[in-house]
C-alpha cells in the first residue's frame, strides 16, 4: 500500500511539475524572445541572429518622443499610485473597523472594477467624460487609472489591516489617543509593508495599462500608447528594447512588492 502511494504521489509530482513548465514556458518564453532579440544587431525577428548590439537601447535615447512619453507614464503612475494607496488604506480601514447593513456589499462592490475588462472599462469611461464635456488629457487617464488602483488597494490593506490587533489601537485610545492618532501612529506604521506593496503594484498596473489610456488621452502620449504607435506603423526594433525594459522594471517592482507584502507583513505586527 505504501509502494502504490508513493508511486501515486511521484507521479503527480512529476505531473505538476510538468504542467508548473508549461505555464512558466507560456508565460514567459514570449518575453524571453523579445528579450534576446533586442541585442540582435538585424531589424527583422528572424534566425539565425545576427551581431550583439545595443544599437537598439541606444535609439531610445534618441527618440525624444519616447522620453516624453515615459515622463508622461511616471507623472500618471506615481499621482495614480498615491492617490489609490491613501484612499485604499482609508476604505480598507472604514470596512475593518466599522459595522454597518450591507458592508458585505459593499465590500464586494468596490473590488468589482477589477474584474471589468479592460475594453469596456474604456469606453464607458470615454462615454462619461465625453457627456461631461471634459477634455481628454493625461488627468482623464488618471482618473480612469483610479477605477482599478483604488480597488486593488483596497485588497492589500484590508487583507493587512485583519492582522493588525484592535487591542492596540485600542491601547493608545486608553492613553489620550484621538481616533485619527490611534490610526496614523499605530496602524498606519503596521500597515506599512502594505503601504508600500499598494504603491509599487498600482505604479506598475499604471504605467503599463494601455487600453484605458488609449480611450481617454488624446495627443498626450503614454510610454505603452507610444509602443502601439510606432508598431502599426511599422515594426521598429526599438520596441524590443522597451519591452524588456519595462518588463524587467515590471518585474523587480513586483517581485519588491511580494516580498514586502509577505516578509515582512507578519514580522511588523509581532514586533
Amino acid at each position: 500500500m505504501t509502494l502504490v502511494r508513493s508511486r501515486s504521489e511521484t507521479w503527480m509530482d512529476a505531473l505538476l511539475l510538468r504542467g508548473l513548465a508549461g505555464f512558466l514556458g507560456i508565460l514567459y518564453l514570449p518575453l524571453l524572445v523579445v528579450g534576446i532579440f533586442s541585442f540582435n544587431s538585424g531589424r527583422y525577428q528572424v534566425l539565425p541572429l545576427k551581431e550583439f548590439s545595443l544599437q537598439w537601447y541606444q535609439n531610445i535615447w534618441r527618440d525624444p518622443a519616447f522620453g516624453e512619453a515615459f515622463g508622461h507614464s511616471i507623472l500618471v503612475g506615481v499621482a495614480v499610485s498615491v492617490t489609490a494607496t491613501a484612499i485604499g488604506f482609508l476604505g480598507a480601514y472604514a470596512l475593518v473597523h466599522s459595522r454597518f447593513p450591507g458592508k458585505t456589499f459593499l465590500s464586494a462592490i468596490l473590488v468589482t472594477p477589477i474584474a471589468v475588462p479592460g475594453i469596456l472599462l474604456g469606453i464607458a469611461l470615454r462615454v462619461y467624460f465625453f457627456r461631461l464635456g471634459w477634455q481628454f488629457s493625461l488627468f482623464s487617464v488618471y482618473l480612469g487609472h483610479l477605477v482599478f488602483s483604488i480597488p486593488l488597494a483596497l485588497l492589500l490593506m484590508r487583507s493587512r489591516l485583519r492582522q493588525i490587533p484592535k487591542s492596540l489601537e485600542e491601547a493608545a485610545w486608553d492613553l489620550g489617543a484621538k481616533r485619527w492618532q490611534g490610526m496614523w501612529r499605530v496602524v498606519l506604521p503596521l500597515a506599512f509593508p502594505a503601504v508600500i506593496a499598494s504603491l509599487l503594484l498600482t505604479f506598475t498596473f499604471s504605467f503599463d495599462e494601455f487600453i484605458v489610456a488609449y480611450f481617454l488621452t488624446q495627443f498626450e502620449q503614454t510610454l505603452p500608447i507610444k509602443i502601439w504607435a510606432n508598431l502599426i506603423t511599422g515594426f521598429d526594433p526599438t520596441i524590443n528594447a522597451i519591452g524588456s525594459l519595462i518588463v524587467l522594471s515590471s518585474l523587480t517592482l513586483g517581485a519588491i512588492a511580494q516580498v514586502s507584502f509577505s516578509k515582512f507583513s507578519t514580522r511588523g505586527v509581532s514586533s
